[in-house]
């Protein structure tokens, strides 16, 4: 068990409670594609090392609307069975083809998601390889509105959402090769 040491909680300076300002693209990586996922710190909160991805493996980067995007986490459970069941969601707009296939691709997988913020604050993690989170979405076309509405949840409780303070995966995939000394 991690070892945390009792400090106070101060109030935050600023506005800690303005809403969050997250980049218009979340990462979303298949926990098959982990090669190692690094241990929290003592405390249990904090990853500072990089996830690391396993060879041509890459992440998916999708799109939501800025202002859609809701991060939830909620302790949960009877006294002697408490978790944090943690979940995010937002919209897509439209519906197009690659959108349908990225639902239709993705039902039943098993992730983990990375949340990067426009100020600079480290970014979030949501999911582990043992408690991955997985994908519902839903589709509404009407006179205001076309959209698709994804929502990313924990598959059991679990512990809270990460810092991660790692080196986020890109897009591009990892290549490895092997020196050959003569």
């Amino acid at each position: 068990m991690a070892t945390y040491v009792n400090k106070s909680v101060p109030r935050p300076a600023g506005n800690p409670g303005n809403g969050i300002a997250l980049k218009d693209k979340i990462v979303i990586i298949d926990t098959d594609d982990i090669e190692t996922f690094p241990a929290r710190d003592e405390a249990g909160v904090v990853i500072a090392e990089a996830i690391t991805l396993k060879a041509s493996a890459k992440p998916v980067y999708l799109y939501l609307t800025p202002g859609t995007v809701e991060v939830t986490s909620t302790a949960e459970g009877e006294p002697d069975a408490m978790g944090f069941n943690i979940a995010i969601k937002g919209n897509h707009p439209g519906n197009s083809q690659e959108v349908r296939e990225f639902k239709w691709n993705w039902l039943g997988r098993k992730c983990i998601i990375i949340v990067q913020y426009c100020d600079g604050t480290d970014a979030d993690l949501l999911g582990t390889p043992c408690n991955p989170m997985q994908m519902s979405s839903s589709f509404t076309a009407n006179k205001d509105m076309t959209r698709t509405e994804f929502s990313f949840a924990s598959i059991t409780k679990g512990m809270d959402i990460a810092i991660y303070q790692g080196e986020v995966p890109t897009e591009t995939p990892v290549s490895y090769t092997h020196l050959t000394l003569p």
